[in-house]
């Protein structure tokens, strides 16, 4: 089950810069047509626009995935979401290069796509004109990128959400909204730093975040202005008595003609509102308390593990016998614990848990619940089965894109001697 949303790029630059992040850590999965690495994307797409009356430089698309589908734990979970993404643009825009960058870093940790698609046809030269909108629009037949995503979902087995209207507007949707290089934009691409930070679980956590940013450098070698979180409770109007955020920035350019310049939290993001970084909160603090109960049951197990052993070289230094069944049936549990977390994690999401059988028998040694074990088998070979079928039509969708890109440069280079041949003469 996938939503998308769409939101236009006037600078292919500063949206591939932020998507791939620095060194290209956000993505967890990454296929591009342009080859060269981070920043050929964008610099093809600056000289394909650049000498055109475009105001868009590339069509952004963001895809985002259930984790009850795709668990963002597993590598060949995030590929197989990359390798949708990529054939989502090639469905929409098969003659124009794209970017497919996948992310798992965004408030829940939900795996999604970021595609951009440059604003240009390779095969006619136009801009594109399909699939700029979220529904399919009758007026001149234009065509919504929610319909071809679920279409592209019903191809590969995947569920279909009902029908939706936009979803809701977070930063990574937002952003595209403020001008570039512009105070609102870094305040917004700060918060969502500082919230997407894990040691963010409180306000003061948050504050604290941003006091750090305010230590760090820019790009220029420069102090990054100085910015800061301001709470207040509203005393008129329908929210009063509700919590309000607002976010003040050191202007230094005189954007504001004040020396800071502010801006409502909710204004830029409903992540940003106290509601919105609860969610935030409260996520980052789950996994403070599993990462303390992980960490505290790999200890008790070599605890015991380390009694087991001792009792054991005790045993044989008195001439004894070894250690009970029971009490072996019992470090054995415990070392698979430690060991199969992972797995046993892919299990419970699954909806494959130990058999009642197994539960009421368990005093009688392990029972094997068959038909479970049988159905888990099927349903992991059935989804290896459908990866290699999405790996492989994603690697006839880029064959067949570098085919017609080879084509189209045949045939550009064709054009070109077949002129300067006129020009000399020849043709006549």
């Amino acid at each position: 089950m996938s939503t998308t949303h769409y939101s236009p790029s006037a600078s292919a630059a500063d949206t591939e810069s932020y998507i791939r992040g620095k060194d290209d850590e956000r993505g967890a999965a990454i296929t591009c047509d342009v080859p060269g690495g981070p920043g050929a994307f964008s610099a093809r797409a600056r000289a394909l626009t650049q000498n055109t009356k475009r105001d868009v430089e590339a069509l952004h698309y963001r895809q985002s995935f259930s984790d009850e589908e795709f668990d963002p734990k597993y590598p060949e979970d995030v590929q197989r979401v990359n390798d949708l993404g990529y054939q989502l643009a090639k469905k929409m825009h098969p003659d124009s290069d794209c970017l497919v960058v996948s992310h798992v870093d965004g408030r829940g940790k939900k795996p999604h796509n970021h595609i951009l698609v440059i604003n240009h046809t390779n095969r006619t030269g136009k801009a594109l004109s399909d699939y700029r909108t979220f529904h399919d629009r009758k007026a001149g037949n234009q065509l919504g990128v929610q319909s071809a995503n679920d279409e592209l979902m019903r191809e590969h087995g995947l569920s279909v959400v009902k029908r939706l209207e936009h979803a809701s507007r977070d930063w990574e949707l937002r952003r595209e909204d403020f001008a570039q290089g512009g105070l609102d934009r870094e305040m917004g691409d700060r918060m969502s730093a500082a919230l997407a930070d894990p040691r963010t679980v409180d306000k003061a956590c948050l504050e604290a975040v941003i006091e750090e940013q305010n230590q760090q450098l820019g790009d220029d070698g420069e102090r990054v202005p100085r910015m800061r979180l301001h709470t207040a409770v509203s005393t008129r109007g329908k929210n009063v008595g509700k919590e309000t955020w607002t976010l003040y920035i050191e202007d230094r350019r005189g954007e504001s003609g004040r020396a800071e310049r502010r801006k409502r939290t909710s204004a830029l993001s409903a992540d940003f509102t106290p509601e919105g970084a609860q969610a935030f909160f409260d996520y980052h603090q789950q996994q403070k308390e599993q990462e303390y109960e992980r960490s505290a049951r790999q200890a008790e197990a070599a605890e015991r593990a380390g009694r087991a052993a001792a009792a054991a070289r005790q045993s044989g230094d008195d001439g004894g016998v070894d250690l009970d069944s029971r009490r072996r049936r019992g470090t054995e549990h415990e070392d698979h614990d430690v060991g199969g977390a992972a797995e046993e994690a892919r299990g419970v999401r699954e909806g494959h848990g130990r058999g009642d059988d197994e539960a009421a028998g368990a005093d009688h040694g392990p029972a094997v619940d068959l038909l479970a074990l049988q159905r888990r088998v099927r349903e992991d070979r059935e989804y290896r089965e459908q990866a290699e079928r999405d790996r492989e039509h994603a690697r006839r969708v880029r064959a067949e894109s570098q085919r017609r890109e080879l084509e189209r440069r045949v045939a550009e280079l064709g054009r070109g001697v077949a002129e300067e041949s006129r020009g000399y003469g020849f043709g006549d």
